[in-house]
């Protein structure tokens, strides 16, 4: 199986999880030294520098896997990448990072792993999403809009495969305490950078393991985790997705000053917070 993003957060703790049940791990990403970390820390996996908003490393990635064991079960489509801030304040280069690495890397990846799944009539399709799609809030409404994509995609492709022994998987969590904050920032954090601490959230790894027990469960569905926070879904439901609306219009300013300093707070102040 491929795991996308494997050097750090949900991706890590999963690929940890998957080896410990004796699967064979192709894990990727862009940083080569933390590849390698992660390699000495997960005896087993097979660590592979690719970024996924390049193309020829998807394709590279995927071919390479096939040619050494013969075919690719499942692929976790983990990699994701936000951005704080305002639309208005984003440069064309932001948008195309976040959209890159979010929604294109994701549905091509997935492109190039569906023949040999097909072909085989078996094979599972894992995306991770978020909570965001079921509230865009400034300041992640592009980071959000990238999610809805992916959500978009996900049903579709369910809809297009039904049948046809491809699982196609998504879950989508909450606040989950990763370095998404960083990163969000454009930063690239070295392996235990003692500035950047993690976003506050829940655990990556009760993430990782609603994601393992998808996989094994063999159905494709969309879950929330916590499960309370599917129920945000019914915020798109009049009169609450007015009320939501008021409500966001009222606080947008406050969240969106409050996300940037929490950002910052995060990555560039002090390991104890002071």
């Amino acid at each position: 199986m491929v795991v996308t993003g494997v050097t750090a957060g949900i991706g890590r703790a999963l690929a940890a999880r998957l080896l410990a049940a004796g699967a064979t791990v192709v894990g990727c990403a862009r940083d080569v030294d933390r590849l390698q970390t992660v390699h000495d820390e997960l005896p087993g996996l097979v660590p592979v520098r690719c970024d996924v908003r390049d193309r020829t490393e998807r394709k590279s990635l995927v071919e390479g896997t096939v040619d050494r064991y013969g075919r690719i079960d499942v692929l976790v489509n983990n990699a994701g990448l936000g951005y704080i801030g305002t639309v208005a304040e984003m440069t064309a280069d932001d948008v195309e990072r976040v959209l890159a690495t979010n929604i294109v890397g994701l549905i091509d990846l997935t492109r190039l792993v569906l023949p040999g799944m097909l072909a085989l009539g078996d094979g599972d399709v894992l995306v991770m999403s978020s909570a965001a799609v079921w509230l865009s809030t400034p300041p992640l409404t592009v980071y959000a809009a990238s999610k809805f994509a992916v959500d978009g995609f996900v049903l579709g492709l369910r809809r297009e495969l039904a049948g046809r022994g491809v699982r196609i998987h998504s879950v989508n969590p909450g606040f989950v305490a990763t370095e998404f904050l960083a990163r969000a920032l454009r930063q690239h954090p070295a392996e235990a950078d003692p500035r950047v601490r993690p976003a506050p959230g829940m655990d990556p790894d009760r993430v990782a393991r609603v994601a393992e027990r998808e996989l094994c469960d063999g159905r494709g569905r969309t879950v929330a985790v916590p499960r309370v926070m599917g129920l945000s879904r019914l915020l798109d439901l009049p009169p609450l997705s007015r009320a939501a609306d008021l409500g966001l219009r009222l606080t947008s300013g406050g969240m969106t000053r409050y996300g940037r300093r929490l950002a910052a707070e995060r990555t560039f102040g002090p390991p104890d917070g002071r």
